[in-house]
Parts: structure tokens; sequence; C-alpha cells
């Protein structure tokens, strides 16, 4: 079947983009340290508002475009944002390319907006749009959404021949649904595709172009492979205006050499040969340092011939190479435990565990922490709950685990959810809310969360636990979400009601007295005695079934605060012998506030010999390069953490940063 052609549009600048081209590159021109403020900002990022159906959706379209803006500033780019409200013709007349985040319904008016802007020359960048109108006018098809079979098939963007130019390869994200949309013209093409973690697949597609502009089937994820994310940005943002590359070149060179704690090429050579005087691969380190020195060069030789998009490239190169003659020259710590929490709970390849547990010894760790039972599925066999479509898929995952673990050396904890159901299929979560079982906020919203003061609920977990740990021979139990969602929860009629058997009388004004009146400190000291009750009945059960069992919790960092926030005194359950350690979840990206968390925990009376800091490699709140991992490692060892859990395991952590860390850090178990 042919497509039918777009209408004809202008394809070429206006007299007013001309000029603003004009305007822009003389605000560049002699600009250091930084983008200089132009006379026009050629780019647009619309924040979704109107065009998005409630209020958690229009947070999710915020957090999105907080997103885009830091990768645009890190790349060095000028932009603007607008809401949806103030996307009109008059507002958008000296941009060149559009960027719709999370605008999946935009209203009339922003669509004739739109029009008008791309009739003048104007490109869009759309992601995970949801108007079929708004599709066709772009040049494209929606199809249905398609139903995931459990192991999340949309794990990696593999780019076509024919992309544009300078687009990574790959890039990696997990993506749990998608919203295809395919070629409805002849000028509209797939450019990329996805693919499952190991390459698989190829079928839906990711990325597609029409004469105007892109869409992506997905939103970007800040879930790790951020260096890919923002090259491929650029490089469709590049297409869509080559005037992009310009200042993103000078900004490659500023940021050059600017990894981990160094400041530029200067100073990160002369650290880390003044570092590694005497290392064991001192002189390897050394030559790694002298190309970087080279390639720097080159990249400022390419960037005075005018050749800006391979300056930025050849910047990426500089800091691996400044990357790996850091990684060379680190020494290993010998009896510290090294563990990867597992989030997907599939490994780095999907039904094949001896694979990942293979990198996982070869890169020096000890211990794996696998995501294999929530409080309403299972990736195993189980009788308590359901049996989750990961099992269904690739089978029993804990018993393929715990077999290619064990086989390497390797001691693997059970990560168990503790809980949360937030994604637990609706008619559960309906059958719970029905049986009073769910978690209710001080507004009186029901929450998709178990609520622990239920003896249900209380049973559910333990009964979990104790089928899994006499089922399978694991090292460690680890429990995740043991605490509430936030401050703002649980104020059920069930806590209403044990709170006051707790109380020996009638709480008159509920919750009022126990938000913010003369009970909030008893019911803050109740709230967290539930938490903790599951804690050691968990305990209990699980060192009866295997003894020699160590038990965890991943836990909120900021000491004591989170007792009075989340109900999670995790120093109580050292002190008095619940846990064996604990692992705070320390995601920060700043090196000095990292050192002071971890160095407050372990000054706890119980934290010496029992904090193993957790550091967010890809987390949300913090996405670390190699040498910043390398960082907190360093400062981990000297404050006298035992060990360190890295989050999360996936491509980028595998690709990137473990052959940094067994260069030295990691090199040996």
């Amino acid at each position: 079947m042919r497509h039918a052609p777009l209408p004809p549009s202008r394809t070429g600048l206006t007299i007013r983009s001309a000029v603003c081209s004009f305007l822009c590159a003389s605000a560049l021109a002699g600009a250091r340290g930084g983008w200089a403020e132009p006379a026009c900002v050629p780019i647009v990022i619309v924040q979704g508002t109107a065009s998005t159906p409630n209020r958690p959706e229009r947070d999710y379209a915020a957090s999105v475009t907080r997103r885009l803006t830091r990768w645009l500033t890190e790349l060095n780019l000028p932009f603007r944002t607008l809401p949806d409200e103030a996307v009109t013709a008059a507002a958008l007349a000296s941009a060149r390319v559009v960027v719709l985040g999370y605008s999946p319904l935009p209203t009339r008016a922003e669509q004739d907006a739109l029009r008008a802007f791309a009739g003048g020359g104007g490109k869009l960048l759309v992601f995970y749009g949801a108007d079929p109108a708004f599709a066709a006018w772009m040049g494209f098809r929606m199809g249905p959404v398609p139903n995931p079979a459990g192991v999340h098939t949309w794990r990696q963007i593999r780019f076509e021949p024919g992309a544009p130019p300078h687009v990574p390869v790959a890039v990696t994200q997990e993506s749990r649904i998608i919203r295809p949309v395919f070629p409805a013209v002849e000028q509209a093409r797939i450019i990329a595709t996805w693919h499952g973690e190991a390459g698989e697949g190829g079928g839906d597609p990711a990325w597609v172009q029409s004469p105007r502009g892109f869409w992506m089937t997905h939103v970007l994820l800040d879930d790790g492979d951020s260096d890919n994310k923002k090259q491929m940005l650029l490089a469709l943002l590049g297409a869509c205006d080559p005037g992009v590359w310009r200042p993103a070149a000078q900004g490659a060179i500023q940021r050059a050499g600017q990894v981990g704690r160094f400041k530029g090429v200067t100073n990160a050579v002369t650290a880390i040969s003044r570092e590694g005087a005497g290392a064991r691969q001192e002189w390897p380190a050394r030559v790694a340092l002298g190309q970087a020195v080279e390639v720097d060069k080159a990249c400022q030789r390419l960037y005075a011939s005018g050749k800006y998009a391979e300056a930025v490239l050849q910047c990426r190169r500089v800091n691996r190479l400044l990357v790996q003659a850091y990684g060379m020259i680190q020494v290993p710590q010998r009896g510290e435990r090294r563990g990867v929490w597992d989030h997907s709970g599939t490994g780095l390849y999907p039904g094949d565990w001896e694979r990942t547990c293979a990198v996982l010894a070869e890169s020096g760790f000890t211990d794996v922490f696998a995501n294999q039972l929530w409080s309403w599925q299972a990736h195993y066999p189980s009788r308590v709950v359901a049996q989750s479509a990961v099992m269904g898929a690739l089978g029993d995952q804990l018993k393929s685990l715990v077999s290619a673990a064990h086989e390497k050396g390797l001691r693997v904890h059970l990560w168990k959810v503790c809980w949360r159901m937030d994604r637990a299929p609706a008619e559960e979560l309906a059958r719970l809310k029905r049986e009073n079982r769910l978690q209710v906020s001080d507004q009186g919203l029901t929450l998709p969360w178990l609520c622990p003061s239920n003896v249900e609920n209380i049973r559910l977990e333990k009964d979990a636990v104790r089928e899994a740990l006499k089922n399978y021979s694991v090292d460690g139990l680890h429990l995740d979400y043991i605490r509430y969602p936030d401050s703002h929860s649980c104020y059920c009629t069930g806590c209403r009601k044990n709170f006051e058997a707790w109380l020996g009388r009638r709480v008159a004004l509920w919750p009022r007295e126990a938000v913010e009146g003369a009970l909030t400190r008893d019911y803050r000291r109740w709230r967290c005695a539930q938490i903790t009750r599951l804690v050691r009945d968990i305990a209990g059960l699980a060192r009866d079934v295997r003894p020699s069992l160590k038990i965890s919790a991943a836990v909120y960092g900021k000491y004591p605060s989170c007792v009075d926030s989340v109900g999670q005194d995790w120093d109580a359950w050292l002190k008095a012998g619940i846990v064996d350690f604990v692992c705070p979840m320390n995601y920060t990206a700043e090196l000095g506030k990292f050192a002071s968390y971890v160095q407050s925990q372990v000054s706890l009376p119980a934290g010496k010999g029992r904090i193993w800091s957790g550091i967010g490699v890809t987390a949300t709140e913090s996405q670390l390069d190699p040498a910043q991992v390398i960082d907190q490692v360093t400062v981990a060892r000297q404050a006298g953490a035992s060990g360190f859990v890295l989050f999360d395991l996936n491509r980028t952590l595998e690709r990137d940063v473990m052959p940094v860390l067994r260069l030295g850090a990691t090199s040996e178990r």
C-alpha cells in the first residue's frame, strides 16, 4: 500500500529565522564559560499541562520537562520552556525546534500553533503522543498499545541505517510500555526500533521520522545511559537545526576532563599522574593520559575548523580515556562486600543467569540482591502470591539465580518488596480496598500500599517469606520498602482502631489529633512500631528456617529523620540484632554529601561493620559516571563501611562502570 504524501510546506527557514540564526551566531562568537544569552532561543520545550488528563499526569510531565531541561543545559544548548497554554504562533515565531516531552493530547489551539510553526519550516520532537489526528498530521499512524509478555521487550533502542548522522548505535532504556506509531506518508520512515537487553527483537518502532520532525514511542527515561541519551537527543535536534552543533561543541570542549572530582583535562592528568605514582598499572595509565591529551588537542582543531559534531564525539573519547586511566590506578580492598541491586529480577540477560553471574564474578562482585518477591507476585512458583509474567516467560528465576550464583561463588539475597502494591492488577487492588487492607492518607485518599497494622497483611508478608526460604537456599533476605510511603499515611479505620487499643482510649478527632495534635508524637511512635514488628517477625521466622541467613534492609540514608517521616527506625533494628546489616540508599552525585551520609551512618553505635553503602549509579536521584562511582566507593571505604551496593544491575553498569571498576577497585575478590 502506497502512503499519501504530506501537503507541501516550506522547507527552509523563514526570514525571521534567518535573522535569528545570524543573531544567535553573533551571540556565540567569543562566548566562554557557557552559552551567552542570545537574541533568540531556537529550542522550545513544551511542558504538558492542558494536554494531560489529570494531576498525576501533569506531575509526570513536569518531571519529564525537568529531565530534558537538565540534559539540554548539560549539552550547552539554549532553550526556553512553555506550558501548553502558552504555545501560540507568536511564542514560537523565533524557534526552530519544538520539543513535546510529554504532552499526550495537545489542545486544538496548541495544535493550530504547531501547524503554523511547521508551516514556517519549524520541526517537532514528540514523545509518547496519544492523539491519532495529531500523529496523522505529522505523517504517522498510531497502532494499538501492545501487552508486554512479562519480560520487558523494550530495553534498547537501535537505530537503522540511514538514521540521522551522529546518533549512537544503541541507547539503553527499560520502558514498560510503548505507544507505537508507524509511517503513514511516503516521506515518513522508521529510523529506530526497540530491542531486548541482549539485542533481540526489533519489531516495534522506537523513533519515526517525517518531514515535520521526529516521534518517539515512549518518553526518555532517567534510568541510565545518560551520555548516549543526550547524544541521541543532540543528533536529532541537530537534524532539525544544524545550528545546535556549535554551542554543543563549545560546551563539550569546556566539559572535557570534568569527570568525577576533576575540573578539566589538565587537572585530571595532573591528579591521576600524582595519585597513580607507584601503582601496579602506572605505565598503562600514563599511556591513556597521553592519549587523552592528544585527543583533546584534536577536539580543539575540529572546533576551529567548524567540524562541530565531530568535536563533540571526540570530547566524549577524552573523558573515556581519563576514566580508564583513573580506573587503572585504583587499589582493591580485601574482605569487603560488593553487591548489586537487580531491580528487574532477571539479570543482565533475561533467561541466562549463568551469563549474568559470570559478568558479576569477573568484575569482582560478591553479592547479588535480586528483586524476586513482592506482596502480590513472585518470579518463582508460589502458593502464597501470584506467579509473575516473568516466571511464565522465563521459568523459575530464583532457582536459576541460586544455582548460577553459587557456581560462581556469589551470595544471593532474596530482595523482598514489602507493602507496596502500585503495580498489582486493578482487580487485586479493588479487592484489597473492599477488605480495608490498603493504606489511607491523612486526606482520606486510598493508596496502593498494604496497611502495616492489618493482621491479614502481616500474615501475607510472613507467609510469602517463609515459603521462599523453605524452598530456596538463598544466603540472605533483603527487605525493601519496609516503611510507609511518606509522612501522610496510614490513617485508615484499622489504624485508628489499633492505635486506640494501644493508647487505651478513643481518639475524638481522627485523624487530626494524630496528624498535628496532642497525639502526634504517640502516633508516630506507634506507627514506627508497626514497621519494626514486621521486621522482627520476619527475622525470627527466617532464622528458624535457615539459621545462617543474613538479614538486611534497604533503608533511607538520612537517619533519624526517617523514623518520623516513614516509620523506619533502622538503627533500632541494628541495636536489637534484628537485622545483620543495612544498605542506606545514599543516592547523590555530590561527593561531599555522600561522605557526610556514610560518615554519619558508620558513626552510629550499631553501625560499625554493618553498613553497606548504597550507591545510586543510575538512580532517579543520581546519575554517576564511572569516576564518580570510584570516588564514592573510595569514600565509603575510608569512612569504614564494610561494603557497598550499586543500583542498578543494567546495561550501563555492565558496559560503562564494571569494566572501569575491575581495572583496579574491584580487581580482587
